[in-house]
């Protein structure tokens, strides 16, 4: 029992290291303004990994939004000029897309996918550096 209960604690303990080793996006970036004029975040993951979805806040501190999951599209409320950062685990490595602003009151619409096990994107709408 005491082997078990140990190979568990190191299987764990690699896990949350290999997650945590493979993190991109940096907590701190730069604020999302204090804009009011509302737009909208399409996201579609055609990928066969998780994405998180951050929100830079208005301090700049990084919000874990939601996570999509493989093959899943969403739909966010957001406004114009609010900087977001994706953060995917791919084949090559960690990325973290971003910053990514909405530029108009039409939604910003993004859709990843991988591309020699690189992650690549389409948008329309997005202003993504």
């Amino acid at each position: 029992m005491r082997k078990f209960a140990f190979f568990c604690a190191l299987a764990l303990t690699l896990l949350f290291a290999s997650y945590a080793g493979a993190q991109q996006c940096d907590n701190q970036q730069e604020a999302s303004p204090q804009s009011r004029v509302k737009s909208g975040l399409t996201l579609q993951n055609t990928t066969n990994s998780q994405i998180n979805v951050l929100w830079a806040g208005f301090d700049g501190v990084l919000t874990h939004y939601t996570t999509l999951q493989p093959k899943q599209s969403a739909d966010f409320a957001t406004y114009v000029g609010h900087i977001w950062y994706l953060e995917a685990f791919t084949p090559n490595g960690a990325v973290c897309p971003g910053p990514i602003r909405p530029v108009q009151t039409t939604s910003c619409k993004l859709k990843n996918s991988l591309q020699d096990g690189d992650f690549a994107y389409e948008q329309q709408g997005c202003q993504v550096e």
